[in-house]
């Protein structure tokens, strides 16, 4: 049997600290889960305007497109930009989370800045190349970039669970794919990943604090 001096036996404590499980006054059980319910909505939603786009192109009616587009598209970013800010407020009380402040709030303000030129230039910005063309891919670069600056200060936050490491590899590679222009589309698998992903973490939370109140 090992001696406790001895300095060859085996660690007898856990080689890395868990973060210490904590009631968090200012987030009920009932409020995680409605996090995690509106991230589900979120996703869905970007499904059906993917899904729309698709059928559109395909049937050349974009003008069923531009009608839900011009109201629902709007609604869905309010609605990501504000889970977004939930996120970083949790994941600051829940996990100590730094550094995620400027990441998160230039993401908001680069989503909120797409929806205006949407908003002011429409579709006309893809009938023909101008400037207006160049400055909305350049928006939507900058846009990418910014995703994966916050995906890579979510993958720095410590002692998380599993499916908040999840979205923050989905939100890297989302926001290096959309980073690139071409690959818009595509980039919005991951991302959309990257809701679902961040719904887990909410109803993971929720269960958590429900053991807590017990």
């Amino acid at each position: 049997m090992a001696q406790p001096d001895n300095p060859y036996a085996a660690p007898t404590v856990s080689l890395v600290d868990e973060h210490a499980i904590k009631r968090l006054e200012a987030w009920s059980p009932g409020r995680l889960q409605l996090m995690a319910y509106l991230n589900l909505v979120y996703a869905l939603g970007s499904v059906l305007v993917l899904g729309l786009a698709f059928t559109a192109s395909i049937r050349d009616e974009s003008a069923l497109e531009d009608t839900f587009t011009t109201w629902f598209g709007p609604l869905l970013t309010l609605l990501g930009c504000y889970l977004l800010l939930q996120l970083k407020r949790f994941a600051e009380q829940r996990f100590a989370a730094e550094n995620l402040h400027r990441s998160v709030w230039a993401v908001v303000l680069a989503s909120l800045l797409l929806v205006l030129l949407d908003l002011l230039w429409g579709e006309d910005v893809f009938e023909q190349l101008n400037w207006q063309t160049f400055g909305y891919f350049a928006a939507v670069a900058i846009n990418g970039a910014l995703v994966t600056w916050m995906g890579i200060r979510l993958r720095q936050v410590q002692n998380v669970y599993p499916s908040f490491r999840l979205m923050a590899w989905l939100e890297l590679i989302g926001g290096f794919m959309l980073a690139t222009v071409v690959l818009v589309v595509v980039a919005m698998l991951p991302l959309i990943g990257g809701c679902v992903a961040a719904a887990w973490v909410f109803f993971q939370a929720a269960a958590e604090q429900r053991r807590q109140v017990a």
